[in-house]
């Protein structure tokens, strides 16, 4: 009857989208095993979708969903499945041969339905990251295909908007990660986390800031390197924790070497791009910084450039109201890999047309602090002047670089 197959229908598709769901993906999976000899599982989760729901709200996130679900839907064959499989996340099964390329195909056709989508009269085009898991190469149950594209669907995150295959030494980065993640909850309360700061010197060699960097010492695995856990920090939800803790310690560390020293610099704080999602941050931060006595305008946020790109939109009213309070913001790793001297120039000279300060990292060697200083660079950072050194080892560094 006509409300039998109403009721079916329900059961099989996502009330939001109208796409199959979960459980039509399971009562199908059967048979797609039973008639391919191979296909493709294409994990797709949207990068920036809670940012997107925290700073408009859930019927515009509900709309962004609706309409890219009908744009996904129109640009897939009869012979492919795709699924709402939860929140911002879709699965999509092709079957398409050569594989490789079929796959590459598909990819292309998801990157094109994420640009300009409309809802309630605004534009967005959220990136978003695929895994790819094999049927029978990576799995042969539906779960254990789902689990080889989420975790190939992390690694294709660490780029953004990108495409990523399961491989299995995967496996064991995951694993470490989910360790990394259960160590990581106990990490600020067990005192583990510490900042380390490398100064930041002019053309003349004299201290102008510090850049704050955060370090974990953990009882078995030793010293953990910030791009190993800042990113599990994030993606499990624990950057907010750790980023006041960041704050706050620099701050309070940074102050006291202000006092002592009668001597006053700039502090630059490395700022995630989770944190900025959260509500009340910049009101939060504002409040420390006030308490701190730091005056303002020598508080520096850096945040990474590559992240900024997409959450620029939702960013701009929080960059605004700190950019008022009279802190300064940084775009970190800017023009990352580009090697030549022209690349370098070119920076330098856009720097300079919107009045920026132009800090290079990383400089070894007198060469290169030439060749930087000729191209107009104005501050320094690197091994050729300090090591991150922990908050006794910066004030025997101010105490050695003190003008007499």
């Amino acid at each position: 009857s006509n409300q039998r197959r109403k009721l079916r229908f329900q059961a099989d598709h996502d009330a939001l989208t109208q796409l199959p769901n979960r459980n039509y993906l399971l009562s199908t999976f059967e048979l797609w095993m039973r008639e391919k000899p191979t296909f493709s599982l294409l994990f797709i989760d949207l990068d920036s979708f809670k940012g997107i729901n925290d700073n408009f709200g859930h019927s515009i996130g509900d709309g962004l969903l609706i309409e890219l679900a009908k744009r996904l839907n129109a640009s897939i064959d009869d012979n492919e499945l795709l699924v709402r499989h939860g929140g911002d996340e879709f699965v999509l099964l092709t079957a398409g041969l050569p594989q490789e390329a079929n796959e590459e195909r598909v990819a292309k056709l998801i990157y094109k339905s994420c640009e300009n989508i409309q809802a309630l009269g605004m534009t967005f085009s959220p990136s978003c990251s695929i895994g790819i898991a094999r049927f029978p190469e990576h799995g042969t149950q539906l779960d254990e295909l789902l689990r080889a594209s989420d975790i190939a669907m992390y690694e294709a995150k660490k780029q953004r908007n990108s495409v990523n295959i399961f491989r299995p030494n995967l496996e064991e980065q995951y694993l470490f990660r989910v360790r990394i993640e259960q160590m990581l909850r106990s990490a600020v309360d067990n005192d583990e986390i510490f900042l380390t700061y490398q100064p930041q010197v002019d053309a003349l060699g004299h201290l102008c800031g510090v850049e704050a960097l955060v370090r974990w010492q953990q009882p078995e695995l030793g010293l953990v390197p910030p791009d190993q856990f800042i990113g599990v920090a994030e993606q499990s939800g624990r950057m907010n924790k750790l980023g006041e803790y960041i704050i706050d310690q620099s701050l309070s560390q940074i102050r006291s070497l202000y006092q002592r020293h009668k001597r006053a610099f700039r502090l630059s704080i490395n700022i995630s791009i989770r944190q900025f999602a959260e509500e009340k941050f910049a009101t939060n931060l504002l409040e420390k910084i006030q308490h701190s006595g730091i005056p303002r305008h020598l508080i520096c946020l850096e945040i990474t450039e590559n992240l900024l790109v997409d959450d620029l939109d939702h960013m701009r009213s929080i960059l605004q109201k700190l950019h008022h309070a009279g802190i300064r913001i940084a775009l970190d790793d800017f023009g990352t890999g580009y090697s030549s001297l022209g690349m370098v120039k070119n920076i330098i000279s856009i720097g300079k047309l919107y009045n920026m300060d132009i800090l290079a990292e990383g400089v070894e060697t007198q060469e290169q602090m030439q060749v930087l200083k000729n191209c107009g660079c104005d501050l320094f950072q690197g091994y050729l002047f300090s090591h991150p050194v922990t908050i006794a080892g910066l004030e025997t560094y101010i105490r050695g670089n003190s003008p007499a």
